[in-house]
């Protein structure tokens, strides 16, 4: 780490001789929660509404393809997103697919974000 100490906190810090050391400041990202993760991923969506592509999508939450795979799919077996299947110019199935979100998904957002905001009123942040 070539001499540099990680602590909490930023800027220089005073050695005990006198001199000065930089110190990064450490930041820890706030895990998300399955819900948040869900709503993520909607809104993302939404954005595409011809329908968007699992790696675009997963560009957008930032979450790896995999992962995200078995998030759409438990959104879709659950309504709120729709999977859409290209076809290649001969009119067969391509094997590619684009995901929108539907009318239900629409409405699990609307209820999202007002309980983000009655939790925020609260004091709360939800997690």
């Amino acid at each position: 780490m070539d001499g540099r100490q990680r602590e909490e906190g930023g800027g220089e810090r005073r050695d005990g001789d006198g001199g000065t050391r930089e110190v990064f400041l450490v930041t820890a990202r706030a895990k998300r929660t399955k819900v948040d993760l869900y709503a993520t991923i909607l809104e993302v969506i939404r954005r595409y509404p011809e329908g968007g592509r699992i790696t675009r999508i997963s560009y957008g939450v930032g979450v790896p393809v995999d992962r995200l795979k078995v998030m759409v799919e438990a959104l879709s077996a659950n309504g709120l997103v729709r999977k859409i299947a290209a076809e290649d110019e001969e009119g067969d199935e391509a094997g590619v697919y684009y995901y929108g979100v539907t009318s239900r998904g629409l409405e699990f957002l609307e209820i999202y974000w007002k309980m983000k905001g009655f939790l925020a009123a609260f004091g709360e942040d939800g997690n």
